[in-house]
């Protein structure tokens, strides 16, 4: 997801009534300074959004509930009643927005010295300030997704930055089916390993996935994702023909498995992807947005906000299973 000031620049100026407002030299200064970082910021991506799907919305709270598939289809002739399954319902989830703000303050005198770079530099340290802010939350369903239970329980359900649909961490062992017939599932690895048998054994785990009525629905290992400490462990997995544990002439079967290093993950955490839906969300209600002023109380002082309203949620966790390597 990239940055869009656009909307913002062109609206950047605010004004209180019965204050000095800004000269149309200092509106049309502050509308470059903004515009420049803009632009720089608009071709930055933001890291985290590729694990997300991103949604638009214009509520502060998000509610839904998922409903499942039905069954295999059963044999039976021509002749006989057609089976008949009764549809049902998963578990209900509200994912919520938040205001999240950040402002600075500049001095005049400051502003006449070198008032185009000072502002330019100003404006894009608000900016980096909302981008590096957004890549925390997005990382922090990840690196807070596993409890606080040492070793990790998989029942924690303190400390989360978020719960997904079933209550449970993003995370977990003992997930409940919402089909309550079709017992529990695991989306978490307690083998706090990262090496050719534990990647091997989540694909293993993906190819045997049950859907929410219990049914086989297998998926694909599309990639692994790693934090950076990590990165050259899986870079010697995946790129070697024969096992590298190993003085045996072993063929590496998990060879040319795909990886990223998402850097913003903690350390030793490892998150399988699977070719399920992506259940992760992230809800967007306010875009990142910047507003300039001159204070009430000194008309030697501006001041520039940062505001943009967001929240992030999981529904099914199917397509992750995590990790904590030690």
């Amino acid at each position: 997801m990239a940055w869009n000031f656009g909307e913002s620049v062109a609206s950047s100026i605010e004004v209180k009534t019965g204050v000095e407002l800004l000269t149309a030299e200092n509106a049309n200064f502050f509308k470059a300074a903004l515009d420049e970082a803009a632009n720089m910021y608009a071709q930055t991506p933001i890291e985290g959004s590729k694990y997300f799907r991103v949604r638009n919305v214009d509520k502060n709270n998000y509610s839904n509930q998922s409903v499942l598939g039905i069954g295999l289809a059963q044999v039976n002739s021509d002749a006989e009643d057609l089976p008949i399954q009764n549809q049902q319902v998963g578990f209900d989830q509200i994912i919520s927005n938040y205001v999240i703000r950040n402002s600075m303050a500049i001095a005049r005198e400051v502003l006449e010295t070198d008032r185009f770079g000072v502002m330019g530099d100003h404006s894009r340290a608000l900016m980096d300030s909302g981008e590096r802010t957004i890549e925390r939350l997005l990382a922090d369903a990840v690196n807070r997704g596993f409890g606080t239970a040492t070793p990790v329980s998989v029942s924690a359900t303190t400390n989360l930055s978020l719960l997904c649909e079933d209550g449970l961490a993003l995370f977990s062992g003992e997930r409940p089916q919402p089909r309550s017939a079709a017992g529990t599932w695991s989306n978490i690895d307690t083998g706090a390993t990262l090496d050719a048998d534990a990647v091997a054994s989540a694909r293993l785990d993906f190819n045997t996935y049950l859907d929410g009525n219990g049914d086989l629905s297998p998926q694909m290992l599309e990639k692994v994702v790693v934090s950076p400490d990590l990165e050259d462990t899986m870079r010697e997995i995946s790129g070697s023909t024969l096992r590298v544990d190993t003085s045996l002439n072993t063929t590496n079967v998990v060879s040319g498995t795909p990886y990223e290093c998402w850097r913003w993950l903690q350390s030793g955490t490892v998150v399988y992807i699977g070719s399920g839906e992506n259940g992760l969300e992230y809800h967007v209600r306010t875009s990142p947005q910047i507003k300039v002023w001159e204070d009430g109380s000194n008309p030697d002082i501006i001041r520039a906000r940062l505001r943009m309203a967001l929240g992030t949620g999981c529904k099914r966790p199917g397509k992750f299973i995590g990790c904590e390597v030690t």
